[in-house]
């Protein structure tokens, strides 16, 4: 297997983004009858691994057509503008809501720089291209593609972001689910299956909301989920009940802690003696120390998204 891209069925390749640490953020190269397309990019710093893995594959750059992003969030589009670049036929498909930002990235930079810093931004994201407003077209819900001889349709898919779509592709009865099917990470994998929790990332997290979209996802009766975080997983309703429990065990927390003196801080401990919890009882036997390291990155961002959930509804 290679390190850095893993070739499924139907034609889908998982590459590995390098983005923070190994098995952490996924793309995807989907191809069909000698034309591909890219779900999500990573960020900036993962351009040379997309296109490495073009080169792999003996893919043409000007085969692929499309650029396919669940949500703006950089870990899955921040290298959106620096990809196309290298790709003359490409379009890039985003939600409505996002497409602004990409073709003017400066509100995007601010935001991560204001809340993580510049040194982490450059260190670990490492720049924003704009996209030329000429090669974006908007993801409507219900809006069909043809690449190849396979059919990719976009769902609109809000909860975990405002401006996310998932992507159901006819031919490996799969959903490209950004972040939209939860987080599972296979260090995490036992013989009861995937381990899946949801990324309650800042600032639009809604529960109800995201809920109700997997509801509806699960109506297509899905046999797999092509996940950001990571790789492909089989999901059943069984998976879907499991995020479900875990948005709800989420929200539990925050609530409970909505007035405490230090929230942020007793939310991340909380979240974490949660996570910890519902490892054991899958039967992960990483011993601890491993764990929280791989719990770490998502501890912050949820608890931050769940706050800012707490005061949005409190207002």
């Amino acid at each position: 297997m290679n390190p850095i891209y893993h070739n499924l069925e139907f034609g889908i390749t998982c590459i590995d983004t390098q983005h923070m640490r190994k098995d952490f953020v996924a793309a995807y190269l989907i191809k069909d009858n000698d034309r591909a397309a890219f779900v999500d990019t990573g960020c900036h710093l993962s351009v040379p691994t997309l296109l490495a893995t073009l080169d792999a594959n003996n893919i043409p750059r000007e085969n692929v057509d499309y650029v396919l992003l669940t949500h703006i969030h950089l870990d899955h589009a921040g290298g959106a503008g620096e990809l196309i670049k290298y790709l003359p036929n490409a379009t890039v498909y985003v939600h409505e809501r996002g497409a602004q930002h990409l073709i003017n990235p400066s509100k995007l930079r601010k935001g991560v720089i204001d809340v993580y810093g510049e040194l982490f931004f450059k260190q670990f994201l490492g720049d924003l291209i704009p996209i030329p407003e000429d090669r974006i077209v908007i993801a409507k819900d219900g809006d069909e593609i043809t690449l190849g001889n396979r059919t990719l349709e976009f769902i609109d898919s809000p909860g975990h972001a405002r401006h996310h779509v998932c992507i159901w592709d006819q031919a490996s009865q799969g959903f490209f689910s950004g972040d939209t099917l939860g987080v599972s990470y296979r260090e995490f994998d036992t013989d009861q299956g995937e381990l899946i929790f949801p990324p309650t990332t800042p600032v639009q997290f809604d529960p109800i909301i995201w809920k109700n979209t997997i509801e509806r996802l699960m109506s297509f009766k899905p046999k797999y989920a092509y996940l950001t975080h990571f790789n492909r997983i089989e999901f059943t309703q069984h998976s879907a009940n499991m995020l479900i429990q875990h948005i709800d065990g989420f929200v539990k927390i925050s609530e409970k802690l909505k007035h405490s003196e230090s929230r942020h801080k007793a939310i991340k401990e909380h979240l974490l003696d949660y996570l910890l919890a519902i490892s054991t009882d899958h039967g992960v036997n990483l011993d601890e120390t491993q764990q929280v390291k791989l719990f770490k990155g998502d501890l912050e961002i949820c608890a931050q998204g769940l706050g800012v959930w707490l005061d949005r509804n409190s207002s």
